[in-house]
């Protein structure tokens, strides 16, 4: 009688235990706080336990509260005050223009300095729908704003100014013109950033020179090309646009800090704002290139998760510098990133010392001719030539094809395509009209690692690129136990010793 008895101790003892350890765990795994913590009661229809007094015609006695009452905390929900203007954030008016009048919404706010003017806003305002450009002797610009900046961060405006052109220094007849159709029809078209119609449309009166072309449409991703125009000639722009990919329904953030500060980020190649900044990306690889006059450019590659954060630090080394030495018809002037540089001499060839490494945007011009820009990569510590050969005007060159494409498979199919940073489809892909030189790119496919290269597209014709994606690693989740796999378990406990205790019995 008495090892029953203490068989059945015991296992009252683990079954109390059993309880301890179940009782607190939801459904969920997590842990359920304690119900005396915080009670939140109604004046109206809480009970109490508290005795009925008795009548009295004493209105200062109180009644005595029992001290053995258990201790109620009311908690009251603070609600806090909504802010109106909170917090600053900047939009960077960049021009190739300095001493230019910047406006928000027809009121002036600034003038370029150096290329560009920063102005302070406040997120939660008012907010900034149209930002014009103007200087005298200039055609005014003005564009609308992609969004407002939030809390610390730059939005960027890229303003170009065209002078005001005079009929009486170049004769009509040694204008062109640019034919833009696109495909589908209908895409808002622009002139150096200025809306000029919808295609198909012909823009007429246009002097010798480059310029920045780019069609917009609802759903699809934009185009932008620069397209030259020659002296009685009408120049092409067949814009192809590709349909926009949903948007994924997550993102990842990228805080990123560099030493020095104020350095310019730029994401996949667009410009998020100066450092220390916090950046917001989709799940997948992504390049992010940190630049700072005097430094040379950083570049990292991060992968990004969704709902997560994670830190990217640059430490900005001293930049190197390298020699361009350019050949051209002397008495043409030089212009590096919009700055002139001289004039070629004599001899034909104008040497220019400490240009950083990098990439740079060069231009030349002479009178008489057609005017010459291309983008040339610097290498540090050698001698970098560059001959410029420049057509006269009025002579119509027979011209080379400027464009090539790619013809892309990949393994799975289906994989959304980007061609810097331009949504161009779904392989398989067979992508023409991609100017020639090199190009990032990347493919992406759910459950599957991005996958990102450079490719060299050669003028008139197919780079052929064939990619098998690795599919991305999986988490094992940890499940943790239900209340009845608990309970389960401690029977099984209980009963083995039950067992135990019977046997030795």
């Amino acid at each position: 009688m008495k090892k029953f008895f203490s068989v059945f101790l015991i296992a009252a003892i683990l079954g109390i235990v059993c309880m301890l350890v179940v009782l607190p765990v939801s459904a969920d795994g997590e842990e359920t706080p304690s119900p005396t913590t915080t009670v939140t009661l109604d004046p109206v229809t809480a009970p109490t336990t508290e005795p009925t007094p008795e009548p009295t015609t004493e209105p200062t006695t109180a009644t005595p509260v029992p001290t053995t009452e258990p201790t109620i905390t009311i908690t009251i929900p603070t609600v806090e005050p909504t802010s109106v203007g909170g917090g600053k954030g900047y939009i960077d008016t960049y021009s190739n223009v300095d001493g230019a009048a910047v406006s928000f919404d027809g009121t002036y706010e600034c003038t370029t300095a150096q290329g560009t003017c920063t102005v302070a806003v406040s997120p939660s305002g008012t907010p900034v729908r149209t930002i014009t450009v103007t200087k005298s002797g200039y055609q005014t610009w003005s564009g609308p704003l992609s969004r407002m900046p939030s809390d610390g961060e730059h939005v960027a405006v890229y303003a170009t100014l065209n002078p005001i052109p005079t009929q009486t220094t170049v004769p009509p007849t040694q204008t062109g013109a640019i034919y833009a159709q696109s495909s589908p029809a209908g895409a808002a078209i622009y002139l150096n950033g200025n809306f000029q119609g919808y295609s198909p449309i012909t823009l007429p009166n246009l002097y010798p020179g480059s310029y920045s072309m780019k069609a917009s449409l609802s759903g699809y991703t934009p185009d932008t090309r620069l397209v030259t125009v020659y002296a009685g000639q009408t120049a092409t722009y067949y814009p192809t646009l590709q349909p926009s990919p949903p948007a994924p329904r997550s993102t990842g953030t990228v805080s990123v800090t560099s030493n020095p500060d104020h350095a310019l980020v730029y994401a996949d190649g667009s410009y998020q704002g100066k450092t220390p900044l916090t950046v917001t990306l989709f799940p997948g690889s992504h390049t992010i290139r940190l630049s700072l006059p005097g430094y040379a450019d950083y570049t990292s590659t991060v992968y990004v998760n969704a709902n997560t954060n994670q830190n990217l630090y640059a430490a900005m080394s001293p930049a190197v510098f390298g020699t361009v030495a350019i050949t051209s018809t002397p008495g043409a002037s030089v212009f590096m990133d919009s700055n002139a540089q001289g004039q070629v001499p004599g001899s034909g060839i104008l040497t220019i010392y400490n240009v950083p490494s990098g990439n740079h945007l060069f231009k030349i011009t002479a009178p008489g001719y057609n005017e010459w820009m291309n983008t040339i990569y610097i290498q540090p510590n050698v001698v970098n030539p560059v001959n410029a050969i420049l057509s006269p005007v009025g002579i119509n060159p027979t011209p080379v094809p400027a464009t090539g494409g790619f013809n892309i498979v990949s393994t799975p199919a289906g994989a959304e395509v980007f061609i810097d940073n331009l949504f161009k489809g779904y392989t398989p892909a067979v992508l023409d009209g991609i100017p020639a030189g090199t190009h990032t790119v990347l493919l992406k496919y759910t459950n599957y690692i991005d996958y990102s290269t450079t490719a060299t597209v050669t003028a008139g014709q197919v780079t052929p690129l064939a990619v098998s994606m690795e599919p991305a690693p999986q988490p094992t989740p940890e499940s943790a136990l239900s209340p009845l796999a608990l309970i389960g378990a401690c029977g099984a406990i209980l009963a083995i010793g039950i067992a135990t205790r019977r046997l030795r019995s």
